[in-house]
């Protein structure tokens, strides 16, 4: 029935087939499910199939954005009978609907027995296990409290088994998504295939085969990470420019594939760091590229070029640590109390002006900046001190923090200035720089700047 679909949608066959023997009442009326349940991982087409099969005779609805009874009823009316609102109408609906019950008298007025069947699509339906217990249930069957030739389509990314409610309720009739194989997803990724160039001889060079080709490597650098259609499109578009510009530029062959990978792979590195985490837009992605082939670098520069970035994914604790070790290292003790104190504390003013004894001068006779002098040794129950006064949430029990400063200290971001042997009064010293502890902190959203003394 939907055969013309399956080159549109490669690697659901199965599931088109499913779907034009359940709808075959769409045409002669006689049987028609009450409702069908689609789910699978997150995607897997679930949607895009759905609407396109239904595009002429159902209407859509999306439950995260009708998340109260009022607005869901309202719009799968207002998408049923294909109303819009807008300005002529005040951007009102077609009919007040406050419950369960004015919906379902609703569909009976407007949608006679024996009419052609009409598909209810309820996008993330999982969001309907939020609201009363009692919609569930009528959802199941409203074409038979209806009477009306309506089918309800629930689209989920979870099973069935967690949406049953204890008054229990018909059972839908269930399509699974699977996810795409490998060879599914590279005939996705092949339908995007554009050539780029304007040169007559490039496009030909350019042909599905050597495109087929980049998608392999995409997908078998990516898969182990990503297997999300969308990722996997967003990183082909952005990376099939850079991966043919050695081509445009001479130095490579088309049939070269392996010394074309070995000019690409820094930028694979790169897009897995920055694209994939979006720690940087697609446009600045491609603005940072441009800016690196104006240098006089090799390809192999863009794996350096990271400015102020951190090179270690740390856990949350983790960072906090990390950050409490950079104050206490840069901050003089005396002032723990000024930015760490909990409550306002009066503290007594010393008595006469001038400067501070024992204050660090230049040959000049000027106070020398904190940060010029370099890190400084601290006790570890100072960072810990520090650590527990800019963590606004109490630690769960679980998280060990002796074990978390043994990690730094393997990953030298902390050094150990006492003797491993020595087990009581240890002293640490931080090991990062300004612009990588700053990095750490905005990935936490901790203004460290307001913590630092003598910083500019």
């Amino acid at each position: 029935m939907y055969k013309h679909l399956e080159d549109q949608f490669p690697g659901r066959e199965k599931q088109l087939e499913q779907l034009g023997s359940v709808t075959i009442g769409s045409h002669f009326t006689d049987y028609t499910p009450q409702s069908l349940f689609v789910y699978g991982p997150p995607s897997t087409g679930k949607t895009t199939v759905i609407t396109k099969v239904f595009e002429n005779n159902g209407g859509y609805v999306n439950c995260v954005e009708c998340f109260t009874p009022r607005l869901l009823f309202e719009h799968a009316f207002n998408q049923l009978i294909h109303y819009q609102p807008g300005f002529k109408n005040g951007f009102t609906s077609k009919s007040k609907i406050d419950n369960i019950q004015q919906f379902v008298k609703c569909i009976r007025e407007t949608f006679p027995p024996g009419s052609q069947t009409r598909y209810l699509i309820l996008d993330r339906a999982e969001r309907l296990r939020d609201m009363p217990g009692t919609i569930l249930p009528v959802l199941l069957r409203l074409s038979e409290l209806t009477g009306s030739n309506i089918c309800v389509v629930f689209i989920s990314n979870i099973v069935f088994e967690k949406f049953r409610v204890k008054g229990g309720g018909i059972e839908p009739f269930l399509i699974r998504f699977p996810e795409y194989s490998r060879e599914d997803t590279i005939k996705i990724l092949q339908l995007d295939f554009r050539p780029s160039t304007t040169d007559q001889q490039q496009q030909q060079a350019f042909d599905l085969e050597f495109y087929t080709s980049f998608l392999e490597v995409i997908y078998s650098i990516f898969c182990h990470n990503c297997k999300d259609i969308n990722e996997l499109r967003y990183f082909a578009a952005l990376l099939f420019p850079l991966y043919i510009k050695p081509i445009q530029e001479g130095l490579v062959e088309t049939a070269e594939k392996a010394k074309l990978f070995k000019y690409a792979q820094p930028y694979f590195a790169e897009a897995t760091e920055k694209l994939y985490l979006r720690e940087i837009s697609s446009a600045e992605w491609t603005q940072e590229t441009k800016d690196l082939d104006t240098q006089d670098d090799t390809l192999g520069s863009l794996l350096s070029f990271k400015v102020g970035r951190a090179e270690f994914e740390l856990p949350f604790y983790t960072k906090f640590l990390l950050i409490a070790a950079y104050l206490a290292s840069y901050n003089p003790p005396r002032f723990d109390i000024r930015y760490f104190a909990k409550s306002s504390e009066e503290r007594s003013k010393k008595k006469g002006g001038g400067t501070r004894k024992g204050a660090r001068v230049d040959k000049l006779g000027g106070k020398m900046r904190q940060q010029l002098l370099g890190p400084k040794v601290f006790p570890v129950e100072r960072m810990l001190a520090i650590f527990y006064s800019i963590l606004d949430e109490p630690i769960e029990d679980t998280i060990d923090i002796q074990l978390q400063i043994a990690s730094l200290t393997t990953l030298r971001l902390l050094v150990r200035t006492t003797s491993i042997d020595r087990l009581d009064g240890a002293k640490f010293k931080c090991n990062v720089n300004f612009d990588f502890i700053k990095t750490v902190a905005k990935t936490v959203r901790f203004e460290i700047d307001k913590y630092l003394y003598d910083f500019c």
